[in-house]
């Protein structure tokens, strides 16, 4: 079972080990940015997803929020949302919008962790907000599909990011699973090397831009449930295949 809480000083190294899992000893925060983040973040804005299975608790991800008054149009990139990393100077207690700085999960997470956090995040900028409109939840996404895509096919970014599914969503599987938690929200643009290091998006990624956080909310309710489903039945028919 997932719980998720607000992460603690005392959380410090165990996350600092999922952070170099997850980003690589070039990408990571230092100990003292993620000592920094977790002081500043205090008012559950450092969320953790701590794995309570077994009767035992162990950290299992983690996504970091901030408060701020940039807009959409202001985030052209990671570092100029963030302040570099340090969000000394974007982290706004009263900003009306709330900014994705960190969405951290190893692969061997529990299923669903990544989701479950997300619902989490939703829910604290509904809090935030009020439910009022006028508030953007405001992220970066990779799309890990366009790398390979455009060695077979030659697509650029500016073509692939805007490709679509039979269902509307976008043809990118990360691209298309943020747009189904949030009810049909399309990226509002491209981060032309967005992503340097990540070499399966080519370097690039998109920016998302939700003003609904009702819409996003039942959205992200009803992806968790349908997810959960696919994962109990896998897991049932695990269990019966080892009896």
């Amino acid at each position: 079972m997932i719980k998720i809480r607000p992460a603690r000083a005392g959380d410090l190294p165990v996350l600092m080990g999922i952070e170099l899992e997850t980003f690589g000893p070039e990408m990571s925060a230092s100990d003292e940015m993620l000592a920094d983040r977790i002081e500043l973040c205090g008012d559950g804005w450092f969320l953790v997803a701590e794995n309570t299975s077994y009767g035992a608790c162990a950290v299992a991800g983690d996504m970091i929020l901030q408060p701020t008054r940039l807009t959409p149009e202001e985030c052209t990139s990671w570092a100029a949302a963030t302040d570099d990393g340090a969000m000394r100077g974007t982290f706004d207690p009263v900003g009306p919008n709330v900014y994705v700085v960190s969405l951290a999960v190893p692969a061997a997470a529990p299923p669903g962790t990544s989701d479950l956090l997300m619902h989490a995040s939703l829910v604290r900028w509904a809090r935030h907000c009020g439910f009022r409109s006028g508030s953007f939840f405001i992220f970066c996404s990779r799309m890990p599909g366009f790398a390979k895509t455009n060695r077979r096919t030659g697509i650029d970014p500016e073509d692939y990011w805007l490709l679509e599914r039979e269902d509307g969503g976008p043809r990118d599987p990360m691209l298309h699973l943020y747009w189904e938690m949030s009810g049909g929200v399309w990226p509002v643009r491209l981060l032309r090397d967005g992503f340097p290091p990540d070499e399966e998006s080519g370097g690039h990624g998109v920016l998302f831009a939700l003003n609904d956080p009702e819409q996003a909310l039942l959205a992200s309710a009803e992806h968790i449930h349908r997810s959960g489903t696919r994962h109990g039945a896998r897991t049932k028919e695990a269990r019966h295949e080892e009896e």
